[in-house]
This record gives structure tokens, C-alpha cells and sequence, in this order.
């Protein structure tokens, strides 16, 4: 879906209307994996998440380090199922 010709049709027309009147381009992405594809496009506002993105990304990273700690420690500590991890 994020690859489709129509997308990219659709981003191109955008991006000319955009220049054509001196609109800022911008769009929210989540992560910087595309990051380079829109700066060559001409988008100046990225942003790269939103609040939940970021809680989610940032405390799976912190469980993972927990995990990896304690196991370093020779102790068991092991994340509980919930529905965000």
C-alpha cells in the first residue's frame, strides 16, 4: 500500500501543487526507515511519531534491556503478557 503506484501518483501531485504555491510539505511517518525518500522530495516537516509511538517504542526497548540485565545477572525477570508488547 505505501509503495502503490497510485500513492506515488497521488505524493507527486502534492508535491507539485505544493512548490507551485509555497506550501510547506510535510508528513508524519512512524520511524526514519523513509525518512531520506521524502527529504529528496522536498518535505521539510517530518515527524517521526506521535506520544504512543514513542511510549510504546521506547518501553518495549526498556522491557528488552530489562530482560537482557537480568539475564547478564544470572536472575530471571521476564515481562508479563499484556496487550502492548
Amino acid at each position: 500500500m505505501y509503495t502503490s503506484p497510485e500513492l506515488a501518483a497521488a505524493t507527486n501531485k502534492l508535491v507539485e501543487n505544493a512548490r507551485r504555491n509555497n506550501v510547506i510539505l510535510g508528513l508524519f511517518l512512524f520511524g526514519t526507515s523513509r525518512v531520506g525518500e521524502f527529504l529528496e522530495k522536498g518535505f521539510t516537516f517530518i515527524s517521526i511519531g506521535n506520544d504512543l509511538h514513542h511510549i510504546l517504542t521506547q518501553a518495549g526497548a526498556y522491557v528488552g534491556d530489562m530482560e537482557k540485565i537480568a539475564a547478564e545477572k544470572g536472575k530471571s525477570w521476564k515481562r508479563r503478557e499484556t496487550a502492548l508488547f
